[in-house]
């Protein structure tokens, strides 16, 4: 799995915020800050950012720090989502949004509504769930999720329970409680925020429609932009298949699809693919094809794909398929 940069660059602002060495955090696990401003590049991979949590905890010294991450004002620096949230017509508006939109910032929401009579609950599924780190992203999100309910108009009395799958030590009990309220319940099976249901549809006071149209259309178009990268590797796979025999290189794939070489390299990275990942996806494809139909020979195969001779072609399509191109042809005509 792999998360935007972003939320690597909003963890040092909260380390900064809440008055720790954000440069200490990532000098303990050896990532540079720097690698992580553009804050629209490369994705990168989840393991980096539980690397970073773990370093934010050990720096802090604070194993409940999820709870005063969850509620800092570095949270703005969210943008787009942010001005969504501020101008909501309702929580479950919210809540449909913030699932359809997590994506711009990790592979998929990590809460989710659970309507059941007169209760509602948000159930956490955090990205990192292991350690310091998991413990950190439930106390993080759970955090985000009361936040979420009081600023839409929950009280005390709205808050039926908060359910933690972790031990609490009892010097850190107050913490929670101050945070969550009595009802918070620990070593739990599953892990989620309980409220009145009456919450979801009640009108939201900082509703404005003009403001929250525009700050959903932002969100569309960013979401618009990520879609395009993958619709990008669509347009190199149909590319390269057009190009058989010819294996045309990334800068002649760039070139034909109007992007720099760079540009290209970044929106498959994002997509945890490469140029060359591609090239033997398509080869593989046709392969595949061409052996079903039965009408070339192993060596006029191994032309039209490009390979430079058969025994080339037969050492790549071993390696896809775990046999040679003889024996599977052979498979697929056997009764």
């Amino acid at each position: 799995m792999q998360v935007s940069p972003l939320n690597l660059k909003v963890m040092a602002h909260i380390l900064e915020i809440e008055g720790h060495s954000k440069a200490g955090a990532f000098k303990r696990c050896g990532l540079a800050l720097e690698d992580f401003e553009d804050e629209n590049g490369e994705w990168v991979p989840l393991s980096q950012f539980i690397a970073l949590v773990d370093a934010a905890v050990a720096e802090t010294r604070d194993p409940a720090f999820g709870l005063v991450a969850g509620k800092s004002l570095a949270l703005t620096r969210y943008g787009v989502m942010a001005s969504v949230a501020l101008f909501t017509p309702s929580l479950r508006q919210l809540i449909s949004d913030i699932d359809r939109f997590a994506v711009l910032l990790l592979d998929r929401a990590e809460f989710s509504l659970e309507e059941d009579g007169d209760r509602a609950h948000l159930t956490i599924r955090p990205v990192m769930r292991e350690g310091a780190a998991g413990r950190f992203r439930y106390d993080f999100v759970a955090t985000g999720v009361v936040q979420m309910l009081k600023f839409l108009g929950m009280t005390d009395a709205d808050l039926h329970a908060v359910e933690l799958p972790f031990a609490c030590e009892p010097e850190l009990l107050p913490r929670y409680e101050s945070n969550f309220g009595p009802n918070v319940k620990f070593k739990q099976r599953i892990s989620r925020v309980s409220f009145n249901p009456a919450l979801l549809d009640l009108p939201h006071t900082s509703h404005d429609q003009l403001s929250y149209t525009a700050a959903r259309t932002r969100a569309e178009l960013a979401l618009t932009a990520q879609r395009s990268r993958i619709d990008t590797a669509e347009r190199v796979r149909q590319w390269l298949m057009a190009s058989f025999p010819k294996q045309p290189s990334i800068v002649e794939t760039a070139r034909h699809l109007g992007l720099s070489e760079r540009s290209l390299r970044r929106h498959l990275s994002t997509l945890q693919t490469s140029h060359q990942d591609l090239t033997q996806e398509c080869q593989f494809l046709k392969a595949r094809s061409l052996l079903a139909e039965g009408q070339l020979s192993i060596k006029q195969v191994a032309d039209a794909l490009g390979f430079s001779s058969v025994t080339s072609f037969h050492r790549a399509f071993k390696r896809w398929t775990g046999t040679t191109p003889v024996l599977w042809r052979g498979e697929q005509v056997s009764p």
